[in-house]
């Protein structure tokens, strides 16, 4: 429960500071979750298409909400093989969608705190 608080308080923030996604903002490089939170809620109301456009594999998400659920009960050398064949999917789908005119995804370092911190400081000097 104290987790779920957390997470509540997070997100809270971010939505009130207008951040967003926190690796963006930080980065200005979009993640390989980017979209997977606009496409849950696209699924919730039933607009499916609209959902693999935010992100592919969000139709992933059940059966890993079951598979996290009942992890225990996943055989050891499954949970490697479930692990590592969802990281390659997660970055077979990162790498296309980086590399193709996808507009939920981009590479804007420049646009990045921390890019935008450097450039402060160095002004500074």
């Amino acid at each position: 429960m104290l987790i779920l608080a957390g997470l509540g308080a997070v997100c809270f923030w971010l939505h009130v500071t207008g951040i967003g996604c926190p690796i963006k903002w930080l980065t200005g490089i979009s993640c390989a979750g980017c979209g997977m939170t606009r496409a849950a809620v696209c699924i919730l109301r039933l607009q499916l298409g609209r959902a693999y456009h935010y992100h592919p594999l969000v139709f992933l998400m059940p059966v890993c909400v079951l598979l996290f659920l009942f992890w225990e009960k996943v055989p050891e050398k499954a949970q490697r093989e479930l692990l590592i064949m969802t990281a390659a999917c997660f970055a077979v789908v990162y790498l296309a969608r980086l590399y193709s005119s996808d507009p939920v995804v981009s590479i804007a370092p420049e646009n990045g705190m921390i890019v935008h911190l450097w450039h402060y400081l160095m002004q500074r000097k």
